[in-house]
């Protein structure tokens, strides 16, 4: 009997050792991955804005390739900008505002036909690939000659104060208007006629407001108006050209 016990002890001694808590030498910890290395970019310069070449700033009569009785070809250049890599040319008629773009310009030209008889300005934008950043080049103007024109209308002279939009206190009674000294393609003289109502800024002007030199004018307002205003400029030979429309308004 005593036999049989120890046996039996014998053998659950045995079996715990066999199935006891001993380390798996299968299992492992494995260490994640090391992080990829940062990368760091170099900033890209920004580029540098561009100086116009041609045609000419106020060119008096640029005559372009004619292509047609009514349109001419111009040839538009200027000078290469620092860490460019390619232009916008923006071009605007002047008598009804609206522009051309050509876009992605690898180079520094770029014939574009337009109507003759036409005061015209532009700019060109640098651009630079990696970099949202451009640069504007300074905004020249020129007259694109017409067919037996012997004199040309004045520039249209661009409104500087109130600007667009602008809110004065309802306490204000009078308001300074003022726009730039404007250019004519021949030299003539300029006169100024501004035009100012609470409708549309077409309405006749009044005759305090024609036949003026300076390039300001002070005029009375009301609270509760919106006031909408141009400024027409004649040269001496009786040629003439509008401005823009502009608003401004006076709180209640």
């Amino acid at each position: 009997m005593m036999f049989n016990k120890r046996f039996i002890l014998s053998t659950i001694f045995v079996f715990i050792l066999g199935c006891g808590g001993g380390s798996d030498s299968g299992s492992q910890i494995i260490a994640p991955p090391p992080p990829p290395p940062v990368v760091v970019t170099p900033p890209v310069d920004p580029p540098v804005k561009t100086t116009l070449s041609f045609p000419e700033n106020d060119k008096v009569c640029e005559q372009g390739i004619s292509s047609s009785d009514t349109q001419s070809s111009v040839n538009f250049q200027w000078n290469a900008g620092q860490n460019t890599d390619n232009y916008d040319l923006m071009i605007v008629n002047l008598e009804n505002q609206l522009q051309s773009n050509v876009n992605n310009i690898s180079g520094t030209s770029r014939s574009v036909t337009l109507n003759k008889a036409t005061p015209y300005s532009w700019k060109v934008i640098s651009k630079r690939d990696g970099t949202s950043s451009t640069a504007t080049s300074d905004i020249w103007r020129f007259y694109l000659s017409g067919e037996g024109t012997a004199n040309y209308a004045p520039f249209p002279v661009a409104l500087l104060s109130p600007s667009r939009g602008v809110a004065f206190q309802s306490s204000t009674t009078s308001v300074d208007l003022s726009w730039e000294q404007g250019s004519d393609p021949d030299g003539d003289s300029l006169t100024y006629t501004v035009y100012i109502d609470t409708i549309d800024g077409l309405q006749p002007p009044s005759d305090d407001n024609t036949g003026i030199t300076a390039n300001t004018l002070s005029i009375n307002v009301s609270s509760g108006n919106t006031y909408y205003w141009r400024v027409k400029a004649t040269d001496s030979n009786d040629n003439s050209s509008f401005s823009l429309v502009y608003t401004f308004q006076i709180e209640n």
